[in-house]
């Protein structure tokens, strides 16, 4: 009887160990997206629109929002624009991809290491649904 026990328990301990490495590789890929929202702290997407029909929809999405853009800086393929919401500082980076994609890169927040990513998703929804009701050329 026990070497029967003994023999479903080896038959069994494959199974049992796969499951738990697929679990901790869940909760190492779960922890590392965490980790990188945290250090980072910034919400991103790309969007199929040209770079200056996005930023104008980042802007106008901005100025709705009552987000004032203080400084806009140039980057090597793109730009990177700061503004402020009361205590909140804002930091948007557009790039352009090609001429029809650009790379919206947002991030919010009132202190050190204190993100408001649920500010910087608006930001994005709201500045893809303008770009989306533009008239006019892609671009």
């Amino acid at each position: 009887m026990k070497r029967v026990g003994s023999l479903l328990i080896a038959a069994l301990l494959p199974f049992l160990l796969t499951g738990c490495v697929e679990l901790l590789g869940a909760a190492g890929s779960g922890a590392v997206v965490t980790a990188e929202y945290i250090l980072s702290g910034s919400v991103e997407k790309t969007m199929c629109f040209g770079y200056g029909r996005t930023k104008k929809a980042l802007l106008v999405a901005l100025s709705r929002m009552e987000i004032v853009a203080d400084k806009a800086t140039e980057l090597e393929g793109g730009e990177e624009i700061l503004a402020r919401a009361n205590q909140m500082e804002i930091k948007v980076e557009l790039r352009e991809i090609t001429p029809c994609v650009t790379r919206i890169s947002v991030r919010a927040g009132d202190g050190f290491l204190r993100w408001d990513k649920a500010t910087a998703q608006e930001i994005l929804a709201q500045t893809n649904k303008i770009a989306e009701d533009l008239t006019g050329k892609a671009g």
